[in-house]
């Protein structure tokens, strides 16, 4: 168990002529935004649980090798495959990003005709392995058995498979997995929810192989209750897994204003390097992407809150499928994009423990640990929408793409957006970088690497331009401030 960490906290006094100065509404600079709520904060702290990246990797190197000796060709099904057209990869790469909204990265398309399994049978047909209930499954070397089907869907960057109506018993567990090395598993039982609906972890490359284990000994019993059915498969595009085009776009395929987050040291944002992750999830037809980050707590309960943003996710069947990528970053300033360099460092699931569209956040409860050392970001509830020339900093990962670092300066002059009123939300002027699609949800953070706030988008005339939003230009950048909704997450992460 980790140890805990003492909330700092002093009451605020409220002298009579407060209410004379030009700031004492609600959002008063350096004052809480509730003024019958005390000063509270909290210092980061680096965790010590957790797996390492190389024990990630090497747990996926052991996984690989199991998967790949255990399986008998017979055991592999008929293929299912989607197909993407021209136009289909067009529409989500090519989309003008939409304020307020979180970026597509991807389709969900169904199978047809979809792939059903309802029980398991030992595969004696000289024909193979048939499509349909009564799956057709091989022996395995260690006396068990097997059942494999590829799923792919060409020109996909990366996929993912939805399984409903999930129902395994014990001895029974799949896995889903590309040939080039990225393995995720064990699934077993119902899902996460006990419901029989699971979003399978995402693999890059435009195929994937889903294997279903069933161990040696199972009774026929067991085998008759094995049941699930693919439905559909999440595909990211290429744009957004790597396929840029140097020529026509900036670093790692962002517009030229986007600064790496490997070139900048020195700065407050160091701390949220090891902090932030990109969120990937799907929702109805597409697949989405957002930016959050890791927030420190004094919940004897509970830990292992992360915030993001509510207008990216605020529901439970949304976070339950929700794949997060951690240290998404280059090896080198300016250096070869991640996702060509080896696998990122994932995990599944989560649940939401508070949300509101007031301050545009959403908390949450993730399902497994992040890696060993990572850094959960202190916070304060002193008011800075407020407080002109504050200097803010960010770490992102927008278009689905590695961190990239900014500097924001608060600017009480600028303009307000309709929903967004200034102290309830942060504007600010970018000085140094800027965000873009899928920045949506990172912490901004003070110069103490507190978060104060995080991403609800861009106000004013060229929203969809990332690199105008700089002193004097047509835009601002727009974060939910952390004071105006503290009071909601408080009996959460200082109860």
């Amino acid at each position: 168990m980790r140890n805990r960490v003492e909330v700092l906290s002093v009451v605020l006094v409220v002298v009579a002529f407060a209410a004379l100065l030009p700031w004492a509404g609600a959002f008063a600079a350096g004052s809480p935004a509730d003024k019958g709520q005390r000063t509270a904060e909290m210092p980061m702290r680096v965790q010590t649980e957790g797996t390492t990246y190389g024990q990630y990797l090497q747990r996926q190197a052991d996984l690989m090798t199991r998967l790949r000796g255990s399986v008998p060709a017979a055991a592999m099904h008929a293929p299912v495959r989607v197909d993407l057209s021209r136009e289909e990869i067009d529409g989500v790469e090519r989309a003008p990003r939409v304020n307020g909204m979180p970026q597509r990265i991807g389709l969900v398309k169904g199978v047809n005709p979809m792939l059903a399994v309802d029980g398991v049978q030992i595969d004696s047909a000289p024909g193979g392995p048939r499509r349909g209930p009564g799956a057709q499954a091989s022996r395995t070397a260690d006396g068990g058995l097997a059942w494999a089907v590829e799923v792919s869907a060409a020109g996909a960057g990366a996929l993912r498979v939805h399984l409903e109506g999930l129902s395994l018993p014990a001895s029974a567990e799949l896995y889903f997995y590309s040939r080039a090395g990225e393995v995720f598993g064990p699934y077993r039982g119902a899902g996460p929810d006990g419901d029989g609906d699971l979003w399978t972890d995402t693999v890059f490359g435009a195929e994937g192989i889903l294997e279903l284990h069933v161990a040696a000994g199972a009774s026929p019993a067991d085998l008759q209750l094995v049941a699930f059915r693919v439905t559909e498969v999440g595909i990211v595009m290429p744009r957004f897994a790597g396929s840029f085009t140097p020529a026509a776009v900036g670093f790692c395929g962002d517009p030229d204003c986007i600064v790496d987050a490997t070139c900048v040291t020195g700065t407050a944002a160091d701390a949220a390097k090891d902090a932030v992750a990109k969120m990937e999830w799907a929702q109805g037809q597409f697949l989405y992407t957002c930016t959050g980050g890791l927030i420190a707590d004094s919940n004897p309960a509970q830990d292992n809150f992360f915030l993001t943003a509510a207008h990216c996710l605020g529901n439970n069947k949304t976070a339950r499928n929700l794949q997060f990528y951690w240290r998404f970053r280059t090896s080198s300033c300016n250096g070869t994009c991640p996702i060509n360099t080896g696998w990122p460092y994932k995990t599944m699931g989560s649940t939401v423990a508070s949300t509101g569209k007031k301050g545009d956040y959403t908390l949450l409860h993730l399902d497994a640990v992040p890696p060993a050392n990572s850094v959960f970001l202190g916070w304060t509830n002193v008011a800075v929408a407020l407080a002109n020339g504050t200097h803010l900093y960010r770490i992102s990962n927008p278009d689905f793409g590695p961190q990239v670092y900014s500097q924001h300066d608060v600017d009480t002059a600028a303009g307000t957006c309709g929903g967004w009123p200034r102290g309830g939300w942060i504007y600010s002027r970018d000085i140094m970088g800027a965000i873009d699609g899928g920045s949506s949800g990172s912490p901004i953070i003070n110069g103490a690497s507190q978060i104060v706030g995080q991403l609800s988008g861009t106000c004013g005339g060229n929203p969809s331009d990332a690199c105008s939003s700089g002193p004097g230009e047509a835009n601002a950048t727009v974060d939910g401030a952390f004071a105006g909704y503290y009071s909601s997450i408080q009996p959460i992460i200082n109860p």
